[in-house]
C-alpha cells in the first residue's frame, strides 16, 4: 500500500510522570518498543511510507541510541520535530509550546494525498491487521480505536469528561488514528485542544490529549463523518490479550499502556520471535505462559488472571 503513511511520536520524556526518565534503562525499554512497534507494522504493511517523529533534545544522541537497539528494522524515516519547528518547516498549531503527548499532532498532517494514521510506540501487531484493512478499503473518513473502560470519566477524557459531545458516549483511545486520503480535519482538532487550560490542571498535561481526540471524533461524527472504530477484542490491551487468544480470537494488535509496557519488556525475547517469525497464536500462548511462571508477581498476575471463564469480571474493566 504505497500510499498509506503509519507515523509514530516520541521523545525523552516520562509523559505519564511529565518528566525525564528516571533511568537509561526506563529509556532504552520506551525505545525497544517503539522499534518493535513500527518493525511489526512494517511486516504487514512493506510499502507504507514509517515516520518517527522525534521531539527531544539531542537528536543525534538518540539516533545513536535507537540505532543500537538489535532489530532488523529499516527504511524509516525519521524527523526532528524541534528543528522543524524552530527552522519554520512545521508551524506550533497550539497557544502553548507542545510537551509530551501534545507532540503526537505536529502537524496534524503530514500528507493529505495519502491514507494517513498514527499509532503510539507501545502498540505491536501481532497478526495480519484484517481489521484496519477493511478500513483501508472501505469508505469511512477515520479510524480510530476503542477505549478499554466502558464510560467517559476523567480518566479517559481529562478535562473534557464532561463536555456535552461526549454525553452517552463510549470513550476513544488515542493510541491509533487515522485519516482517509484527501481529508484533513487538523482544523477542528486545534481548535478543539485551544479551548483548554493548559497546564492548569494535571490532566492537561496528559489524559486530556485523549479527550480532545474524543471530542475531534464524536464531533465530526455528529456532522455524518462516521468513524471506523477497531474491533476492541482484536486490537487488545496487555492486560486482556492472553484472554482473547485463549479463546481463539484473532488478536491483531496489544497495546502494552502506561505501567504495563514493562510486562512487553519482561516477554522481549518472545514478543520479538512472534514478529520476525511467523509462529502460530498456540506457540505463542504457550511460550508466554511458560515465561511468566518464573516471573514477578505482578506481570504473573497481569497474566494469569486473563485465563479461565471464571476471571473477575467485574475487576476486568476496572
Amino acid at each position: 500500500m504505497p500510499n498509506l503513511i503509519l507515523r509514530w511520536c516520541i521523545g525523552t520524556q516520562d509523559t505519564t510522570k511529565l518528566a525525564d526518565f528516571e533511568q537509561s534503562s526506563q529509556e532504552f525499554n520506551i525505545f525497544w518498543l517503539a522499534k518493535l512497534s513500527i518493525l511489526s507494522f512494517k511486516k504487514w504493511f512493506p510499502e507504507a511510507r514509517c515516520v518517527l517523529l522525534y521531539n527531544g533534545d539531542d537528536f543525534d544522541g538518540f539516533l545513536q541510541k535507537f540505532n543500537s537497539i538489535e532489530l532488523p528494522l529499516n527504511d524509516v524515516e525519521i524527523l526532528h520535530q524541534q528543528k522543524l519547528l524552530n527552522s519554520g518547516e512545521i508551524n506550533n498549531p497550539y497557544k502553548f509550546l507542545p510537551q509530551g503527548v501534545w507532540w503526537k499532532w505536529v502537524p496534524f498532517r503530514l500528507d493529505i494525498s495519502c491514507d494517513e494514521i498514527s499509532i503510539d510506540t507501545d502498540i505491536i501487531c501481532i497478526n495480519d491487521p484484517q481489521d484496519w484493512k477493511k478500513w483501508l478499503h472501505g469508505e469511512h473518513e477515520i479510524i480510530v480505536a476503542p477505549e478499554r473502560f466502558k464510560e467517559i470519566v476523567v480518566n479517559t477524557c481529562g478535562d473534557f469528561w464532561n463536555h456535552p459531545v461526549l454525553k452517552n458516549k463510549s470513550p476513544i483511545n488515542c493510541g491509533i488514528v487515522g485519516q482517509r486520503s484527501g481529508y484533513n480535519f487538523s482544523e477542528r482538532f486545534y481548535d478543539i485542544v485551544n479551548s483548554i487550560r493548559y497546564g492548569y490542571t494535571h490532566d492537561s498535561l496528559f489524559i486530556t490529549e485523549q479527550g480532545a481526540i474524543n471530542v475531534w471524533a464524536y464531533s465530526l461524527q455528529d456532522e455524518g463523518v462516521n468513524p471506523y472504530i477497531l474491533n476492541f477484542e482484536k486490537c487488545a490491551w496487555i492486560r486482556d490479550f492472553v484472554y482473547y487468544l485463549q479463546k481463539g480470537v484473532q488478536v491483531e494488535t496489544v497495546h502494552a499502556t502506561t505501567w504495563h509496557k514493562n510486562i512487553a519488556k519482561k516477554l522481549k525475547p518472545i514478543f520479538e520471535k512472534r514478529v520476525l517469525n511467523d509462529i502460530p497464536d498456540a506457540e505463542f500462548l504457550i511460550n508466554i505462559l511458560r515465561a511468566v511462571k518464573d516471573m514477578d508477581f505482578h506481570t504473573k498476575h497481569v497474566i494469569e488472571r486473563q485465563l479461565g471463564e471464571d476471571r473477575k469480571k467485574t475487576e476486568f474493566f476496572n
